[in-house]
């Protein structure tokens, strides 16, 4: 048999990408996960990719002590979660590509810093965070609001005291205050004001970022979150934010339709700043826009498909009008807050069908004891 013969009948070439190779501990590691990448695309389980080593050696050509030393290169930088069902004897593998995003930003970053990015990706996020956190504690106490410059904001972080974030200005990477430019503008001179005007409006912007920041932590650490924010990776995202005016109730809006989406698709992970992102410019919508205080939810429809999300219902259907979703909704919740309104929301606008599917569908139960049929 001539040589191509055998290449053309022994079977399929394997796939991956070179450039993930040194992100992720070699080529044996990419080669896995380039593998199970394509596999999770098609997998109908929630559990993830189900491969067993037999098949992964069939389709790599790796053997298991290969396999093995691949998988703990993934796991060891976050980006692979295995799952072991000891009852079915199967395991399940899941793909972190948020964690994958943040490995490539960071190589990204190192290497336009000029650093060997080979030794910045040994390690996972999460350990690069830790070895910061260790950094930041023998900092001062005068230096803490340093922190928002460092890289890290975590949800157990120190916040800076009001006097010390007021203060903060961010200058060509370095920290300052508003004080000492004004000052040294004074000192050059009263010809030029330009610098304590920048220095001011550098510190609004450094206030602001800090505000959505610290709303953001807060917001996850709510629902039991610890959610970190990496500068090199979210920091993007939050200038993206002030850059579009975004408010703190806009900001909330964002992350309840986030949550939704996640309570949606059964994630369990936190709502990242660039998963919060993508529902920034529906929360800024005005037709859409959320209430602040989540016990208005019926106020919106954005309020009222999160809230039905939040109790497990089915999603509103792309023709059904979201007032009558909001009835289904507020039965469910059992709210009488909720309840009154939608009666009173149907009145105000004369909508009797409203009215009428709205008390059929509370029942005696749920309506209000002044309600009288009209």
């Amino acid at each position: 048999m001539r040589l191509s013969d055998f290449l053309e009948n022994v079977g399929h070439p394997v796939a991956y990408y070179p450039a993930l190779a040194s992100t992720l501990g070699g080529v044996n590691a990419a080669v896995l996960f380039c593998q199970l990448y394509y596999w999770s695309k098609r997998s109908t389980s929630d559990l993830g990719v189900h491969k067993t080593t037999e098949e992964l050696k069939a389709e790599t050509g790796m053997s298991r002590a290969e396999q093995e030393t691949a998988r703990k290169a993934l796991k060891k930088r976050g980006v692979l979660i295995e799952k072991h069902i000891r009852l079915e004897h199967k395991m399940y593998y899941r793909l972190d590509l948020d964690v994958l995003e943040r490995l490539m930003e960071m190589r990204s970053s190192a290497a336009e810093e000029g650093a060997d990015p080979e030794s910045e990706n040994q390690a996972s996020p999460k350990a690069k965070n830790s070895r910061s956190r260790k950094r930041d504690s023998s900092i001062r106490e005068s230096d803490i609001p340093a922190l928002a410059d460092a890289g890290i904001i975590e949800s157990g972080a120190r916040e800076p005291s009001a006097p010390e974030a007021a203060n903060l200005a961010f200058v060509n990477e370095e920290k300052t205050t508003a004080e000492t430019t004004a000052a040294e503008a004074r000192e050059s001179g009263p010809v030029d004001n330009s610098a304590a005007v920048a220095a001011d409006s550098k510190n609004e912007k450094a206030n602001t970022e800090l505000e959505l920041i610290d709303l953001l932590i807060a917001l996850e650490r709510e629902r039991g979150k610890d959610l970190s924010i990496d500068r090199s990776r979210d920091r993007a995202h939050v200038l993206t934010w002030i850059g579009k005016g975004v408010t703190p109730n806009q900001l909330r809006a964002a992350h309840v339709l986030a949550v939704a989406a996640r309570k949606r698709d059964s994630d369990d992970r936190p709502a990242y700043a660039g998963f919060v992102s993508t529902f920034i410019d529906d929360a800024m919508s005005p037709a859409a826009a959320a209430p602040a205080d989540p016990m208005e939810w019926h106020l919106t429809q954005v309020g009222t498909e999160a809230r039905g999300a939040e109790l497990g219902m089915r999603e509103r259907k792309q023709d059904e009008d979201w007032r009558y979703y909001r009835v289904l909704v507020a039965r469910a919740s059992r709210e009488p807050r909720a309840i009154e309104h939608v009666l009173t929301d149907a009145q105000r606008f004369n909508a009797v069908d409203l009215y009428q599917f709205a008390r059929a569908t509370f029942g005696d139960a749920l309506m209000p004891v002044d309600d009288f049929a009209s």
